[in-house]
């Protein structure tokens, strides 16, 4: 298991709450209509930076996180302060590659398995890459909640309830930009500080 040292000895047991707070945004009425979503889903190259914080039962730790999305390839890194504890990720279809802090690689044909393994929680990453946008994972039931603007407010999906709490123009579409997610005794909390649209 990837030894979270760096983070959890700084931070271990406290789920900062205050990094999220923030003035919301001023969005323009109307913007996340059934064209915009199909935008969405077909974006193919992104880039986002942020925070996450992930409370368990047993502990709490914050990290910061890149995330880059291009086609069927994600790369992610998280880390803690001043990178220590840093973890790569890499999916590709349905092989992950994990890289710890030490230089260490493993990879698996079982994404969710792995990332269990190692990060000591379960991390649902090939929903995510679809949830940190702001859609559901299309292959998958789920019962999505829109508010009258068409922003995505609330979704259950495979096990997880997550609900959206700020938004952000992008490129004249609306991402994410505060979000959180409930699922197996545990709670995700993820501020995206910037967003990128490659393509």
């Amino acid at each position: 298991m990837i030894r979270w040292a760096g983070v959890r000895g700084l931070i271990s047991g406290l789920l900062v709450v205050a990094v999220f707070a923030g003035c919301a945004p001023q969005l323009p009425p109307l913007v996340a209509t059934d064209a915009a979503r199909a935008r969405l889903m077909a974006l193919e190259h992104w880039r986002m930076v942020g925070r996450i914080g992930v409370q368990t039962a047993a502990e709490g730790f914050q990290a910061s996180v890149r995330w880059e999305h291009e086609k069927a390839q994600d790369r992610v890194q998280v880390s803690g302060p001043f990178n220590q504890g840093a973890v790569s990720i890499v999916l590709q279809d349905d092989l992950i590659l994990i890289r710890d802090d030490r230089g260490d690689v493993r990879t698996s044909r079982d994404a969710a398995r792995l990332l269990r393994k190692e990060l000591g929680f379960p991390v649902p990453l090939a929903n995510l890459r679809y949830w940190v946008i702001g859609v559901p994972e299309p292959l998958r039931a789920g019962v999505p909640r829109y508010d009258a603007a068409g922003l995505l407010r609330e979704l259950t999906q495979d096990g997880w309830s997550l609900t959206y709490e700020q938004f952000v123009p992008v490129n004249e579409l609306v991402l994410p930009q505060k979000l959180s997610a409930r699922g197996d005794d545990m709670k995700l909390k993820l501020v995206v500080d910037d967003w990128e649209i490659l393509r």
